[in-house]
């Protein structure tokens, strides 16, 4: 959708600050649109989506810092030589981009789920949804927001600790301002390292309005929820989904997620965005030197061993 209206627009240049999905997408579909883009990313971005963005013959550059910083840096670039830059999370690019998963969970569905859940970082996605639910219940009956859990690592976790203290509080008047701000926040999952989650007051009004929740998830557990469901399901997934479906089952655990209910998952990443993570996947594998050493396969015990690690 930028590609095509940078387009026909004549515009040229363009700029922005991500972790790793955003750029990729856009240095690929802005190259296609004959668009130059400069790209900001903080140095603890997966290498391969660096690979994969200046692969297109798009500029990156990988700055000194966490993605506050490069954010600084984006917006100064755009200052100095006045082209125009992302404007975040609250793109309204984005936001319209975005907010067409609602029309597919209807083509799809028939109706909108009863849950929503996702991994968080910035909150596009949750703004994106309430942006459709209001512009779709004026022409068609019953179009109502789900309950939306965001979910966040526990290296990684500023929304979560907000919400928290806001819950605590019984959710004070202004509640929403106040949200922690976590520099270089330790979490392995690049995606996700938004310390500073300036669009907290606007999600944490749609989460109060959808009486929805934040979840904190074990970062220790992602790769053994990503191993699982290889297993039952044969689909590799990035770490990041792996943090989504960790919210799932703690949802579950917790109630959140009710018998019969229509739960949607917005896992988002694949196994391509970090294929390091795909490396690590494979735990079921022995080293032998001769066939005394090999024994018969039990897939059971394995799955057994997997589901332990995900919820024991």
């Amino acid at each position: 959708m930028a590609a095509s209206l940078f387009k026909e627009n004549n515009i040229e240049q363009y700029c922005i600050a991500s972790t790793g999905n955003t750029a990729t997408a856009y240095g690929k579909y802005l190259a296609m649109a004959g668009v130059n883009a400069a790209i900001f990313m903080p140095n603890h971005s997966v290498e391969a989506s660096q690979s994969e963005i200046s692969s297109y013959g798009q500029q990156l550059y990988r700055v000194e810092g966490d993605y506050t910083f490069a954010k600084k840096i984006a917006a100064d670039y755009s200052q100095k030589f006045n082209i125009l830059i992302s404007a975040g999370n609250i793109d309204p690019i984005r936001i319209e981009s975005k907010r067409t998963m609602v029309f597919e969970w209807l083509r799809i569905l028939g109706k909108m789920p009863d849950v929503y859940v996702q991994a968080i970082s910035g909150g596009t996605g949750p703004l994106a949804l309430d942006k459709a639910v209001r512009e779709l219940s004026t022409h068609i009956q019953g179009i109502e927001l789900p309950k939306m859990l965001m979910v966040q690592t526990d290296k990684c976790d500023p929304m979560v600790q907000a919400w928290e203290d806001a819950k605590s509080k019984n959710f004070p008047e202004g509640f929403e301002k106040n949200y922690p701000i976590l520099e270089n926040p330790p979490t392995e999952i690049s995606i996700l390292a938004t310390g500073n989650p300036a669009t907290y007051p606007l999600v944490a009004k749609l989460m109060q309005k959808c009486h929805g929740d934040f979840i904190r998830i074990k970062e220790n557990k992602v790769l053994d929820m990503a191993r699982l469901v290889a297993y039952e399901r044969k689909i590799h997934i990035g770490p990041a989904s792996a943090v989504c479906m960790l919210g799932v089952i703690k949802a579950i655990e917790n109630g959140e997620i009710k018998q019969n209910q229509t739960v949607l998952v917005n896992m988002g990443e694949g196994i391509k965005r970090a294929p390091e993570f795909l490396l690590k996947l494979g735990h079921h594998v022995r080293h032998v030197s001769s066939v005394e050493e090999c024994h018969i396969p039990n897939r059971k015990q394995f799955k057994e061993e997997l589901w332990r690690g995900v919820v024991g």
